[in-house]
């Protein structure tokens, strides 16, 4: 039998389900169908985003602590699945053990070649919960274009990856169409980043600015950048490294992202 594996962006539970999750659900759905009806076992994954910069401000803002924040929204977006008849696998929160654990395993092996320790000076942006490069900061004048409010300037000493080492495998892959980004021109998008060259992104953030993520294996002083983590997602769910669904199902046959 085929399998089909189909996943979703998983929001975070700074605030409540909206009709732009909405769509994301039912397009992954229709295809979750569409292959079961052509015989193909699927797994469809659904989640949860749950550490970061804001879940934790708005954990204050309600007078809990972060988790406990999570856990009072997280039963919104069950309730939402539900209402819009999504038919999932499984729905895998960031907060869950499993999570966690994929997550400190898949950082120990990545250690060995692609991160490394060294000092971060730049830009942030605290809405997006995310570094930007000087080149992006000059672009937009030193504002940030959403939330339309200046970046932050950082120091501080931080983890990264080594995203430059990976520019000409991910171009050759799209090229070749071994890997397929729909539309066209959100894959003439990242062409054009790789074109300009890929740096090597920050991963981590000392616990003494932020302490709501998942420790960095090794290094009490601190936690996993959110965006990074978060994207393990998409293996944890699946009992990452020695579930059978991880054997069966990875990789995956399509992200519906947006």
């Amino acid at each position: 039998m085929k399998k089909f594996y189909v996943a979703t962006a998983i929001p975070y539970v700074n605030d409540k389900p909206h009709i732009g999750h909405a769509m994301d659900y039912m397009l992954a759905d229709v295809l979750a169908r569409y292959h079961r009806q052509m015989g193909a076992e699927v797994f469809f994954e659904v989640g949860t985003d749950e550490h970061g910069t804001k879940i934790a401000a708005k954990a204050e803002e309600a007078g809990k602590t972060p988790k406990d924040y999570a856990d009072s929204v997280v039963p919104a977006w069950h309730e939402f699945l539900k209402r819009l008849g999504v038919s999932y696998t499984d729905f895998v929160r960031t907060t869950d053990e499993r999570h966690e654990k994929a997550a400190q395993l898949i950082w120990k092996k990545l250690s060995e070649k692609y991160i490394f320790k060294s000092t971060y000076e730049g830009w942030y942006c605290s809405g997006e919960e995310a570094f930007v490069t000087a080149r992006e900061a000059a672009e937009t004048n030193g504002e940030c274009p959403v939330h339309k409010r200046p970046y932050q300037k950082l120091s501080e000493e931080n983890y990264f990856f080594k995203l430059s080492a990976f520019g000409d495998q991910i171009k050759e892959a799209l090229q070749a169409g071994e890997l397929k980004i729909i539309p066209d021109f959100r894959k003439h998008e990242i062409l054009q980043l790789i074109e300009k060259g890929l740096e090597d992104i920050s991963i981590s953030r000392p616990k003494k600015h932020l302490s709501w993520g998942i420790p960095v294996p090794g290094d009490p002083d601190h936690v996993m950048y959110v965006w990074f983590e978060a994207l393990i997602n998409y293996v944890s769910v699946l009992d990452y490294p020695d579930g059978e669904n991880f054997k069966k199902f990875w990789p995956a046959d399509a992200h519906v992202i947006g």
